[in-house]
């Protein structure tokens, strides 16, 4: 009985990711799978393991049922084989050149791989909660698949906010950068970009503010710096010359206090415990000026917990999302108060993208 239960779910799985997959591309996510049921490897060698807290949605029978099926690792690997296969048909058909993309980063990686060892900080040690199998990949942001498909994920994913457009996910770092700029005053000398990636917000910091001339990017995995290193090679010298990426915690850069202007993070406490997301946002009110501002675009809550209310949905998210539970408990504007920010804005980047701007008051001790 189980096992035919399953095999139906395998057969049926490209249609019930099309009739998910519009939802879930709604909200602007990344699908993501691993060969482990919602596990956080705790080592390098996985040998413990830690489940996030599990949210409201997640309690139904339904959802517990198809959480469980999901997690038996044929029907899983099966399953999300079925579906990336379909994504990248979608993306080569939208015009998104996928396949030829991929051949030209992988004919690179003799490069990026010697990129990536430059970058690597031998005393970085990578936190637990960093091996989550997030994203489709089993060693979730620490491999050469994640950091090299990020761009065509985000480019994907976003493209159904506006028509389909290949440069959506562009006007919605745009919509975010004015959301920013029309409460951050002066001119901002420095800043830094928490968990960077690849770079795709980062490097559109000194499109809106001309004014600046020292960008930082920090981040864990030296895969997606190693990317991001890459893509200055296509840049002016006085563009690339401006940034900097580091190996390091967001939540723990060694940054000096009171010395950046403007501090941003991008798409990361969705994939973050709700800890390390206030760990996050203490370490950008520490880095700040006085006077100096905070930008978060992440998620838009709301328009997720409707999405989630699905329990196919859900437990597709559980699935590929393991800390989407705590994120769902994150409340940004209350916790960026308790911490003395001042929120000056509170905005939408697209309708499945809120962002946050806060303040570190002028009269804070620097």
């Amino acid at each position: 009985m189980l096992f035919s239960l399953c095999f139906a779910l395998v057969a049926g799985s490209g249609e019930a990711f099309s009739l998910s997959g519009s939802s879930m591309r709604a909200s602007g996510l990344t699908m993501v799978a691993s060969t482990e049921a919602a596990s956080v490897a705790l080592t390098s060698s996985g040998a413990n393991k830690v489940v996030p807290q599990e949210g409201t949605m997640m309690s139904s029978p339904a959802f517990k049922i198809l959480d469980f099926l999901f997690g038996i690792p044929i029907v899983h690997d099966v399953m999300f084989g079925v579906y990336r296969k379909q994504i990248v048909e979608k993306a080569e058909k939208m015009g998104l050149a996928w396949t030829d993309f991929m051949d030209d980063q992988w004919s690179n990686l003799d490069e990026l791989r010697a990129t990536a060892e430059e970058l690597t900080d031998p005393a970085v040690e990578i936190p637990k909660y960093y091996y989550a199998p997030i994203h489709a990949y089993k060693d979730g942001n620490l491999c050469w698949e994640s950091a090299m498909e990020e761009d065509l994920w985000s480019k994907l994913m976003i493209a159904p906010l506006y028509d389909n457009a290949l440069d959506g996910d562009v006007q919605m770092r745009q919509q975010w950068l004015k959301i920013t700029g029309d409460v951050v005053e002066g001119e901002p000398k420095k800043a830094t970009d928490l968990g960077c990636g690849t770079g795709l917000s980062m490097y559109m910091l000194d499109s809106k503010w001309p004014s600046l001339e020292s960008i930082q990017g920090v981040d864990l995995s030296t895969y997606k710096l190693a990317i991001a290193e890459d893509k200055k090679t296509m840049m002016s010298s006085s563009k690339s010359n401006k940034y900097n990426l580091f190996h390091g915690a967001a939540e723990d850069t060694g940054i000096e206090s009171s010395s950046q202007d403007l501090v941003s993070m991008c798409l990361v406490a969705h994939e973050s415990p709700k800890w390390v997301s206030e760990s996050i946002f203490n370490e950008a009110y520490r880095i700040l000026k006085p006077g100096g501002s905070f930008t978060l675009m992440d998620l838009d809550k709301e328009n997720l917990e409707v999405l989630l209310e699905n329990p196919f949905v859900a437990a597709i998210y559980k699935q590929t999302e393991p800390y989407m539970s705590e994120f769902l408990a994150l409340s940004p504007s209350e916790s960026l108060s308790e911490i003395g920010f001042e929120v000056t804005s509170v905005g939408q980047a697209s309708r499945s993208h809120r962002v946050y701007v806060a303040r570190k008051p002028v009269d804070a001790a620097a």
